[in-house]
């Protein structure tokens, strides 16, 4: 199948190994904070809202007391996370534009959801933080597609470098 304007296919195999390690790079980055995420919050919906809003300091358990967060550090947290997913978004997205596969409307698809996620991500991480804790199931929701989008992005590009790989050792003849 093939499209208009480049491809992973017409690219050198030096921008694809940077494509192939830039996409390993940032999955097991992402990985490693979907078990931060887990380690913080116990991946429930309590457990995200006393993340940002505190939780009983009278509470009998072993875990360490949480405090609610300050404004600025509602700030800090905005700020460092809508750059640096943003950015990671926008090396995902752009390996994903250059596969074959999926159709084109899937590869928008793809590409616009983690963008919106992460409106929708940070709007409900401040509407429970300052409105009501029952927002976190929103953040989680978001966050959770987020997360399947970014696997799925991966997926794809994964698929196509390393078929192209395959590919070129075979007809190499070396």
């Amino acid at each position: 199948m093939s499209k208009a304007g480049p491809s992973w296919r017409t690219l050198s195999p030096s921008l694809r190994a940077l494509g192939l390690w830039v996409t390993i790079v940032q999955v097991v980055g992402y990985t490693t904070s979907l078990l931060f995420i887990h380690h913080t919050t116990g991946m429930t919906l309590a457990g995200v809202a006393e993340q940002y809003r505190g939780g009983d300091s009278t509470a009998a358990t072993g875990a360490a007391m949480k405090f609610p967060k300050s404004y600025a550090e509602m700030l800090t947290i905005t700020h460092t996370h809508l750059f640096s997913m943003a950015a990671i978004f926008v090396f995902s997205g752009l390996a994903l534009a250059l596969c074959e596969r999926p159709g084109p409307r899937w590869r928008t698809v793809l590409i616009v959801e983690p963008f919106a996620a992460l409106l929708v991500s940070f709007s409900s991480m401040w509407l429970m933080w300052g409105v009501d804790p029952r927002f976190s199931w929103l953040l989680t929701l978001s966050s959770g597609l987020m997360a399947l989008t970014f696997y799925a992005q991966s997926f794809w590009t994964f698929r196509e470098l390393i078929g192209l790989r395959r590919a070129g050792r075979v007809g190499s003849g070396g």
